[in-house]
């Protein structure tokens, strides 16, 4: 089945969407003036929840003056415009606004089990206008299949994975106050490797790690696994950049690295570690 046209046939003509006014260069039918976003050059933040995409985008933005940002729609405004609704209308449920991450965690992954490559298929659904050059920026895909997805469909596009190791993830977004992180019911320990598990749950106890971080990044791994991409050492337009040891302004000049095609082997494939000059 062609799931972008069941989406604009049967799922779109019910919902009132800000694209137009929030994106004008974008649209979901196309026409004259207009090309598959597919086709054009976008680098791709993918990073994990609590790994610092945002503050990346950030710096990057203050380092390039917001060239190419801000010009598709971000990775939530898509799961709430396509994958939410349309496995909403697949499951005969009312179409309604999801808060909970969770359950939205729950909706993209039936999406992604009907639409091959999940979000990073609805962001090839978008077509750009002919009036936009120069390079996008995205932080639209998760996950080894949306990665490999995107890989081997998109090649103009640069994937840039950013990895934090769990633990410290799992602090960062303890300490986070932001009204997206939410999640209901409980989490316990055994999503986590073996390994770290003793040392969760000290942090836990000591109150660096909540109940909350846990349940969101349990839901994550059931979507889009726990590790980094394995096999990125296959594809040119694949780089990892571990951002542990690394400032917001480091981690953003290595990406300005890759846009410059100035990165290091290091900063690419399956086992690299990105490190400072």
């Amino acid at each position: 089945m062609d799931w972008r046209d069941y989406y604009l046939r049967e799922v779109r003509p019910g919902m009132e969407l800000p694209l137009a006014q929030k994106y004008p260069h974008v649209s979901l039918v196309g026409g004259d003036g207009f090309r598959p976003l597919g086709e054009c050059a976008l680098l791709m933040l993918v990073a994990l929840t609590g790994t610092g995409k945002s503050t990346a985008l950030d710096r990057l933005r203050a380092r390039l003056g917001g060239a190419g940002m801000d010009v598709i729609p971000t990775r939530r405004e898509l799961a709430d415009w396509i994958a939410i609704p349309m496995a909403q209308a697949l499951a005969d449920e009312p179409i309604e606004q999801v808060r909970d991450r969770a359950r939205r965690f729950a909706c993209t992954r039936r999406f992604a089990e009907q639409a091959p490559g999940g979000l990073a298929a609805a962001f090839s659904w978008l077509w750009l206008a002919d009036s936009c050059d120069g390079l996008l920026f995205s932080e639209g895909i998760r996950g080894r299949n949306e990665i490999r997805y995107a890989l081997d469909h998109f090649p103009r596009w640069q994937i840039v994975e950013l990895t934090l190791p769990p633990l410290t993830r799992l602090r960062r977004l303890s300490e986070r106050r932001e009204d997206f992180d939410r999640a209901g019911g409980t989490a316990d320990l055994t999503f986590l490797p073996r390994q770290l598990r003793r040392e969760a749950a000290a942090l836990v106890k000591a109150g660096e790690i909540t109940a909350a971080a846990l349940a969101i990044v349990e839901a994550e791994a059931a979507n889009y696994g726990f590790t980094p991409f394995a096999d990125g050492a296959a594809y040119p337009n694949y780089h990892r950049v571990d951002v542990e040891e690394r400032s917001p302004e480091e981690v953003a000049e290595a990406i300005i690295r890759i846009i410059e095609g100035r990165a290091e082997r290091g900063e690419r494939g399956r086992n690299a570690k990105d490190r400072s000059d």
